[in-house]
């Protein structure tokens, strides 16, 4: 069953990767000889063209790496080819050993991503040369592993016969590939490779498997075979050899596992294949090696850690941690470095930060059942980097540049990192907060971009920090220290900004200003102790702290900062509206306190600085400002009003009418008189500003002339009674109101006209009927109800008399004036009164009542029609 299932395993195989990589290798290569002989053809072309008599030399098969054109070629030497490595890419590899390779013919890739980049260089490594032996040095291996496992299992060979079979079988590829690395260089260079993964399996299961070598001779047979590799690949220059013979190498302890879970001798074997590719790297750098001996070293120890490591295991897990990460973080990136062209060093990024980053990891995994464990590995981490920067910079000033300024990434990023690993959320906070200060204030000095970006990033984690303090649960004292760190720091580097980038400077100082507040709402909670109180307490800080930040702009001739002292405004406004909410403002008690630092401070800064304001915002502060006062007045006045006891409604409706109209009078005596603010802008305070107090002034006369006007245990007097005087004051402040308007804002009146005064007399008659029906009611007995007032003879009948000398009066004044329009409103309501009478006063039959209104009316209907005809149109004659 066991051989059964391993044919399938192989037919699989063969089925699902061989034969599509096959059918890809042969269209890719029938496609690359059609092109190249297409260029041929060209060239030949082109040289016949030009009269040369010369036959062209046929060259050998070449990778095209760019677009061909079509010029004629220098004379080709006759060159005897080198052992070359077919794994190399065509950027490195010497020009007589290239093999056509229409899969990767690029002229340049792009630095690869840690992941991506690995990826790839595996994919070209396998595609290039010759993929078919590849592919075959592989499956034999993994057929021989298979064998091997399958004669251990069913005891077919004594072991002994097994192991030296298997040695005599490797050494017999070895010599065959190093005899044939003339003749077939690909091919002889996979055989070797092949060989020494062999030769790798062999010793790793004689010692590891059946303890038939003793540790040291086990370790020893290792690293022979280990630097006879790596003589054989740096005599060839053969990438494929050190790929093959590393990769046999790390994949014979996964293969020959027997689960026991020793981790020392597999991670001491992992170390020696290490050292081995560092070894070749002093001669020859390929990248590929050093991230397939990454890869496999990190990740078969990344599994091992995540399913049997314990806390017993931590000195050697430690010591090889360390041992991989310098071997492939510092010295595979120092010998890279150093293989470049001098000048045109760069990092590869991913030998330089996977292994800190991944060794990080794990360096967490086994110590964070420690109390500052993980801390003082980042501490560790980015002490050892900074020295690894100053040692570089000392030693090597101009190669190690760029190792230099990443290693001081590293190590600046490691040692922020264990503070968060050893402090708290808050401390964090504030740690970043300062540290990000001083990396921007360094870049900013020095002109260096990067490091700007780098302190400006670790001022937003700082804020992240303090989010996650604050959502976890802080105390108010916590609250505002962190958040006044936070605060500063940012404005702090808004100053900095400015000079280099205006967006982010205005950005930097939008937070300060904002944590700033979040600062004094911890001091209030910390200081008052009370929630009710802690908004005052805002308040009254935040107009403390508006003339430092005045001084200190001043001092800074710093603009931006000087623009934040307006700020005081939303605060008041937002601190008026949460009064407002709860229903209080002089009963506020000891919160008033604030409002009486925060009003004097605002009237100082519009006294002060107003002017230096562009009109339209020193009109909005203006506006605002004097908005809130008013608003605050009024709402005491309602609530006053509101609260008197039953039968005073009277006064609370003319109280409030009352005091809308004084204070349209105030305003604009104050305008006359030139009193400081409104002289300032006469017409936004005599006019813009009432508009409110117009609108609010216009709905009490509407809907309080709905009320009786009675005063509870009191005689109700025509003209004089709080609610008539109240709307008599009401209608004289809006009549100043027009005049004001009419004064200042000319033309806007001019192109109403005539609604305004159409406004304020219907206003004045809506008043005057009213006024008309709480005499009829008080005098005449009727219940204050609609349905009786409806049916009351006596009101309709004096409605309809005073109706009509109201139309009279209108009339009359229309004749004299020659004005037909006028005369056309009082025939209007000539006209209502009349059915009026028709409907109203008649629909309830006779009595002396309607009588007397049908001939008072008719009386009055005569008088007009003698003494005020109806005026001509213009042109016409009288």
């Amino acid at each position: 069953m066991d051989e059964l299932l391993i044919f399938g395993c192989i037919v699989l195989l063969f089925v699902g990767v061989v034969v599509p990589i096959l059918a890809i290798v042969a269209l890719n290569r029938t496609s690359a000889f059609r092109f190249e002989l297409t260029v041929l053809r060209r060239r030949l072309e082109e040289l016949e063209k030009r009269g040369v008599a010369e036959k062209p030399v046929m060259p050998q098969a070449e990778a095209v790496t760019t677009a061909p054109t079509l010029v004629a070629p220098e004379p080709v030497a006759a060159v005897v080819p080198e052992p070359a490595d077919p794994w190399l890419s065509r950027a490195k590899a010497a020009p007589a050993a290239r093999e056509p390779d229409p899969v990767n013919a690029v002229t340049k890739d792009p630095e690869p991503s840690a992941l991506g980049g690995m990826v790839t260089s595996l994919v070209r490594w396998f595609m290039q040369g010759n993929p078919l032996a590849k592919l075959g040095i592989l499956l034999l291996f993994f057929g021989l592993s298979f064998l091997l496992r399958y004669t251990v299992e069913h005891s077919l060979f004594p072991l002994e016969l097994r192991l030296v079979a298997a040695a005599l079988f490797a050494l017999v590829l070895l010599a065959t590939g190093w005899r044939l690395r003339h003749k077939q260089p690909v091919y002889a260079l996979i055989l070797q490779g092949g060989a020494t993964g062999a030769l790798y399996l062999t010793v790793f299961g004689a010692f590891r498997l059946w303890q038939m070598l003793p540790m040291t001779l086990a370790f020893a047979l290792l690293v022979v075979i280990c630097a006879a590799s790596v003589g054989l690949a740096i005599l060839q220059k053969a990438l494929s050899l050190a790929m093959l013979a590393s990769l046999g190498g790390y994949l014979a302890p996964l293969l020959l596992s027997s689960g026991s879970g020793n981790h020392v001798a597999l991670f001491s074997f992992y170390l020696l294949l290490s050292v081995g590719i560092l070894a070749i790297s002093i001669w020859q750098h390929w990248r590929e090696l050093n991230l397939l001996g990454l890869a496999f070293t990190f990740g078969v120890g990344g599994l091992w850690g995540a399913n049997a490591y314990q806390p017993a295991n931590y000195l050697s897990c430690q010591l090889f941690l360390i041992a991989n990460t310098i071997l492939f973080g510092v010295l595979s990136v120092a010998l890279s470095l150093r293989a470049q062209e001098k000048g045109k060093q760069l990092i590869d990024g991913v030998l330089l930060f996977a292994p800190p980053l991944v060794g990080f990891g794990m360096q967490y995994a086994i110590t964070r059942h420690w109390e500052y464990g993980p801390a003082l590995s980042a501490l560790g981490y980015g002490g050892f980097y900074v020295a690894l920067a100053w040692l570089a910079l000392r030693r090597y000033p101009s190669l190690g540049k760029p190792l230099v300024l990443a290693a001081l990434a590293l190590g600046g990023a490691f040692i922020t990192l264990a503070i968060p690993l050893a402090l708290s959320a808050r401390w964090t906070s504030m740690a970043w907060a300062l540290e990000g200060l001083g990396i921007l204030w360094l870049g900013v000095q020095q002109h260096q971009r990067r490091m700007t970006y780098s302190g400006t990033a670790l001022l937003v984690l700082a804020l992240c920090s303090a989010v996650w303090a604050q959502v976890n649960g802080t105390v108010p004292l916590s609250l505002m220290l962190i958040f006044a760190v936070l605060s500063l720091c940012w404005l702090a580097g808004a100053w900095l900004w400015r000079a280099v980038q205006l967006q982010v400077s205005l950005g930097l100082l939008a937070g300060g200003l904002l944590f700033w507040l979040v600062a004094l709402a911890g001091a209030s909670q910390w200081v008052l102790n009370n929630d009710s109180r802690v908004m005052a307490g805002v308040l009254g800080l935040l107009a403390i702290s508006v003339w430092g930040w005045r001084g200190v702009a001043g001092r800074l001739a710093w603009q931006a900062l000087d623009h934040s002292k307006w700020l005081l405004w939303p605060m008041m406004l937002v601190m008026l509206l949460y009064q407002i909410s709860q229903q209080q403002i002089f009963a506020a008690g000891w919160s008033n306190l604030a409002w009486c630092v925060a009003l004097p401070a605002a009237v100082a800064l519009l006294w002060r600085d107003g002017a230096a304001l562009p009109p339209r915002l020193s009109r909005i502060a203006h506006l605002s400002l004097f908005w809130m006062v008013l608003l605050a007045l009024a709402m005491e006045l309602f609530w006053f009003a509101r609260d008197l006891p039953w039968g005073m409604a009277a006064w609370g409706s003319g109280l409030m009418m009352a005091a809308g109209g004084l204070t349209i009078f105030l305003i604009n005596e104050a305008v006359g008189r030139n009193i400081w603010p409104f002289r300032v802008w006469p017409a936004l305070y005599g006019v813009q500003a009432m508009l409110p107090v117009a609108v609010a002034l216009t709905g009490l006369l509407v809907l309080t002339n709905f009320q009786d006007g009675v005063v509870y245990r009191q005689t109700w007097l025509p003209l004089i009674n709080p609610l008539e005087e109240g709307a008599a004051l009401a209608l004289l402040g809006l009549v100043m109101l027009y005049r004001a308007a009419l004064r200042y804002f000319p033309v806007y009146i001019a192109v109403s006209r005539p609604w305004p005064v159409v406004a304020l007399l219907a206003l004045s008659c809506w008043w005057l009927n009213g006024m008309l029906l709480r005499a009829l009611a008080w005098y005449g007995e009727i219940a204050w109800d609609a349905d009786a007032l409806w049916h009351s003879r006596l009101v309709q009948t004096c409605f309809a008399l005073v109706w009509m000398l109201a139309a009279l009066v209108v009339m009359l004044h229309a004749t004299r004036r020659h004005s037909r329009h006028q005369w056309l409103c009082g025939a209007v309501l000539l006209g209502i009164v009349i059915v009026k009478l028709m409907l109203v006063d008649s629909a309830g039959g006779g009595g002396l009542a309607r009588a007397i209104a049908f001939i008072g009316v008719a009386i009055l209907v005569l008088i007009v029609g003698y003494f005020s005809p109806l005026p001509p149109k213009a042109g016409e004659a009288k």
